[in-house]
């Protein structure tokens, strides 16, 4: 690990908080862990500072705001010293589209919201009694997917929820090319998840792309949404290099994914599964929803390929197997008809078994997504690779500030 040398050159005091200059950045340290001297701190820094909270225990009754104007450190003495109740739970800590980081503290009931690109959230704690969203990425920006990273977390009965566009509909988003091995989606890495209840670790729509990676999952699985009203689907995800296990709660499967396309591979479960497969799934097949209503041949949104009594409306919009739509869809039909880009599934493991793609839900979901040509199990996708691990905003965050990298809990994954 980089050593940094601390070089003190000079001291502000504004409003009563003492502001240390180093000659790499500044640090302005809250005078406690109670919200308003949080947010005290917040509100004098700058871009490039650092803002340290010490040890300690405090509720908070509202969020401390990070502006979108402010690219700064938020840092907390570690996990399980810098403690926060969040009372009643709600948003605790909302970094807006400031790009910034949040790093070492425990949070209890106390949900993080995040939008905009390069921002990293880590060492962090979240903890709820009821299962919910603990860290929310919702983007305002109708072409423009969030882009960030997840990492080095410890998190109980709690998902990241990813939406590409929180104006609900993403069809922007849907027009832009496929991006899987790149950037432009929320990363997922090097966390553990564990479930007490019914629960989530990974769940999207909206055009959400996400990429979920090197993760250690307790009792808990992943998901990503189809079409289920008047909005879109997931866009993609990238599953891989996971450990799910099922020790102490009875579990269905480890994913069940259903819109958009992507890849799973290298993933390993251990423990007794009712269905140790990636389920998939598509709720129009048999569930009227939105505008759309069913796919079943007579809904304008999907390809309703001839004959109808054979192919029930194939391909149903956003399904899986499905990408980039030719058009940017609006209000007016025709509406576009979407690219064909399969689902692939390599080497994912139960003991010496493979765990592969399984169409859930019947028969209508069987002519929607068949094996071979919407989805392919045990083949890697051609020209595939992943995105550099790990991600670059993680080294990037590293080299900055004065106060070290928060203690990683036991358990993560360790890179070579």
């Amino acid at each position: 690990m980089r050593k940094w040398k601390t070089v003190l050159s000079g001291v502000i005091v504004i409003g009563g908080l003492f502001i240390a200059r180093t000659g790499y950045t500044v640090t302005i340290p809250a005078q406690s862990a109670a919200r308003g001297d949080v947010q005290s701190a917040v509100n004098s820094a700058v871009s490039g500072d650092i803002v340290l909270v010490p040890a300690g225990t405090a509720t908070w009754t509202e969020a401390v705001t990070i502006p979108s104007t402010k690219k700064i450190t938020l840092q907390g003495a570690g996990m399980g010293v810098t403690k926060i109740n969040r009372s009643p739970q709600g948003t605790a800590v909302d970094l807006l589209m400031s790009g910034s980081r949040l790093t070492g503290f425990s949070f209890t009931e106390g949900v993080i919201v995040v939008d905009g690109d390069g921002w990293r959230i880590d060492h962090c704690e979240l903890v709820f009694a009821a299962f919910t969203s603990g860290i929310r990425v919702s983007g305002s920006r109708e072409d423009q997917h969030p882009v960030g990273v997840i990492d080095r977390c410890v998190c109980t009965n709690m998902r990241v929820s990813v939406h590409g566009w929180n104006g609900l509909l993403a069809h922007k988003i849907w027009a832009q090319p496929l991006a899987l091995g790149t950037n432009n989606a929320v990363f997922v890495e090097d966390n553990i998840f564990t479930g007490t209840v019914h629960s989530n670790a990974m769940d999207g729509n909206y055009g959400c792309r996400y990429v979920f990676r090197y993760n250690t999952l307790n009792d808990i699985y992943v998901e990503a949404h189809s079409v289920q009203g008047t909005h879109r689907a997931a866009r993609s995800w990238e599953i891989y290099h996971n450990t799910f296990n099922q020790a102490n709660r009875a579990m269905w499967v480890p994913m069940l994914l259903r819109g958009g396309t992507g890849v799973v591979f290298d993933n390993t479960l251990t423990g007794s599964w009712s269905l140790p497969a990636i389920a998939i799934d598509n709720v129009r097949s048999y569930d009227a929803r939105g505008d759309g209503g069913l796919a079943d041949g007579t809904s304008p949104w999907d390809g309703n390929t001839e004959p109808i009594e054979v192919y029930r409306g194939y391909p149903a919009r956003d399904q899986i197997g499905r990408s980039t739509d030719q058009w940017v869809w609006t209000s007016i039909n025709p509406y576009p008809p979407q690219a064909h880009e399969p689902a692939y599934c390599w080497n994912n493991k139960l003991g010496s078994n493979d765990v592969v793609f399984y169409v859930h839900n019947g028969p209508d979901v069987e002519r929607h997504i068949q094996p071979n040509r919407d989805y392919y199990d045990n083949v890697q996708k051609p020209g595939y690779s992943p995105y550099a691990y790990p991600h670059p905003l993680v080294v990037e965050w590293d080299g900055v500030g004065i106060g070290g990298i928060p203690s990683t809990p036991t358990g993560l994954h360790i890179a070579n």
